[in-house]
């Protein structure tokens, strides 16, 4: 066994690792509990699985933030939806207003993922306002048509 790995070192358990790529000796204050021997390379291995957990917290961090942005987003998408339909909301049924409502959430989700690509297809996000406004009763294709621009130019601005 190499003598390095045989000697053993007092290192700090509430001090961070050091930030150089040598393994220097780390002492804890008599008393204080925080001590405990290993080797050098232990005291490596920890150190390596310290960065790696350390690492591992930031992109978990990463990914929650980008999901919270992906959620602001949906949620003003919605509101561009929503706008000005609350007395036709109100008008419908109850199967029709859950109908609705959850039609309305998934096509706001599936414009969010449109809008993420590198080339926006305008006419697809259209398509989409088009097939939920559809759902309400007797409506007026013409009416369906110019809604669904005016709502798709306003989230455009969005990406913008």
């Amino acid at each position: 066994m190499p003598e390095e790995l045989k000697k053993s070192e007092i290192i700090n358990l509430n001090e961070k690792a050091p930030q150089s790529g040598s393994i220097e000796s780390v002492t804890a204050q008599p008393g204080s509990g925080a001590e405990m021997k290993v080797s050098r390379a232990e005291k490596e291995t920890v150190i390596k699985e310290i960065s790696a957990a350390e690492s591992d917290a930031a992109s978990i961090v990463a990914i929650s933030n980008a999901q919270q942005k992906t959620k602001e987003e949906e949620k003003a998408i919605e509101k561009i939806l929503e706008d000005d339909f609350k007395d036709i909301y109100l008008r419908l049924d109850p199967a029709k207003q859950s109908e609705f409502k959850e039609k309305g959430e998934k096509t706001a989700r599936e414009i969010n993922t449109l809008l993420h690509k590198a080339k926006v297809n305008i006419k697809k996000i259209i398509d989409l306002i088009k097939k939920w406004l559809s759902i309400i009763p007797g409506v007026n294709s013409y009416f369906l048509e110019q809604e669904a621009k005016i709502r798709a130019d306003a989230i455009l601005k969005l990406k913008t």
